[in-house]
């Protein structure tokens, strides 16, 4: 989820595109084709962020027995694309093995058909829960403890939600269930910023996790399981310590005057304890999860960003094009991803990492890669 129309900032850092044999191509970075007419732009950004995720790529090709399903296997058609990557010589690469395994699996339920543009947020989730399926062979994803399930070892918050009157002491059922995407109504997330800036509260880059929290909790109100009259907010409770969490943003609508706001609040370090009410893994309470991806949606296209740990750099991936930033990431973000087009870019999911150890001895350059988000405006 993120942004940008590629010209040079004066001072911007803004580096050459790929090029074959330089510097780039050690670092295996490569672009994905989306032909006239393919529509695979959702697919290929969906591609790079998973790419770019070290723990991912590498539990992924570590893995080799899977129930496969032939011409609609998405792990087959996934690993072979990793495998492109990493040994191809050429700086484009198709990505057609997985768009077609991904539209015969789908074709029943008539999405991520071929040629038509769907979901980069719903393509990302799909491909984790499938890989779950190609791996395990077990069609329930709330409870899998396969420990080659890279899915839940990496991606899944075990989660239990749960209604407490604060008046009485009554209790609903808990109520358990797993998510790979955290979603959260962009809407209810800038009337938290809003209130929070009426305050004259200064919105801090840690706090990211609190808005999102307080945005879930937005309206979601229920009676006392008890009848005493009282209004109970709902309590989500992060019950493990997940390596990777995604946050998927949901806009009302296409095109909104709210983006500024989302990139305002969107922060370089997700804290576990601010995003849920309450997280029991003594892990998960001192976990700091530091953003590592992002893809945005700008006049019906999308692109993606992703922290590229060889080259300690942000790289920007539009399809076929890949282009690198040096110090920092331009600090207005619809400047790059809009190009000649008038609408902003909107924000579908952000990816945040856990066990990043690179991160602790870069810090100084990574935050001067990623604390543009806290410059907006």
């Amino acid at each position: 989820m993120a942004l940008v129309k590629m010209f040079k900032k004066p001072g911007g850092g803004l580096k050459k595109s790929y090029q074959p044999g330089s510097m780039l191509s050690l670092a295996v970075t490569k672009g994905l084709l989306n032909e006239p007419g393919q529509n695979s732009c959702f697919l290929n950004s969906a591609v790079q962020v998973l790419w770019q995720l070290d723990i991912f790529r590498r539990s992924l090709r570590q893995l080799s027995g899977h129930f496969c399903l032939g011409d609609a296997c998405i792990f087959c058609a996934l690993k072979s694309i990793f495998s492109q990557f990493q040994q191809s010589r050429e700086p484009v690469l198709p990505s057609d093995s997985l768009r077609n395994a991904l539209a015969e699996t789908f074709k029943d339920e008539q999405r991520f058909q071929l040629g038509l543009m769907d979901d980069a947020a719903e393509c990302f989730e799909n491909i984790l829960e499938r890989i779950h399926l190609h791996i395990v062979s077990d069609t329930t994803t709330d409870a899998c403890s396969s420990k080659s399930c890279i899915t839940h070892q990496k991606f899944a918050m075990m989660l239990y939600e749960q209604f407490v009157c604060r008046c009485c002491g009554a209790s609903s059922d808990p109520h358990p269930f797993t998510e790979f995407v955290h979603y959260v109504s962009t809407t209810a997330l800038c009337q938290q910023v809003d209130r929070m800036l009426g305050k004259n509260e200064r919105l801090r880059s840690d706090m990211f996790g609190e808005l999102l929290q307080a945005a879930n909790n937005t309206g979601d109100q229920r009676s006392c399981p008890s009848n005493c009259g009282q209004s109970i907010k709902i309590r989500r409770v992060l019950m493990n310590c997940p390596e990777i969490v995604t946050i998927g943003f949901v806009w009302d609508a296409e095109q909104s005057d709210l983006t500024d706001d989302v990139v305002r609040s969107l922060g370089p370090r997700l804290n576990l304890c601010g995003l849920f009410n309450r997280v029991t893994d003594e892990n998960a309470k001192r976990s700091e999860l530091h953003l590592v991806g992002m893809i945005c949606f700008s006049s019906k296209h999308y692109s993606a960003f992703a922290y590229h740990t060889k080259s300690s750099k942000w790289m920007f991936f539009d399809d076929a094009t890949v282009k690198e930033y040096s110090d920092y990431i331009p600090n207005k973000i619809n400047v790059t991803v809009q190009g000649a087009n008038s609408e902003v870019a909107m924000f579908c999911i952000a990816v945040y990492m856990d066990n990043m150890g690179y991160l602790t001895k870069l810090s100084p350059e990574l935050y001067r890669n990623i604390n543009f988000l806290n410059n907006i405006g």
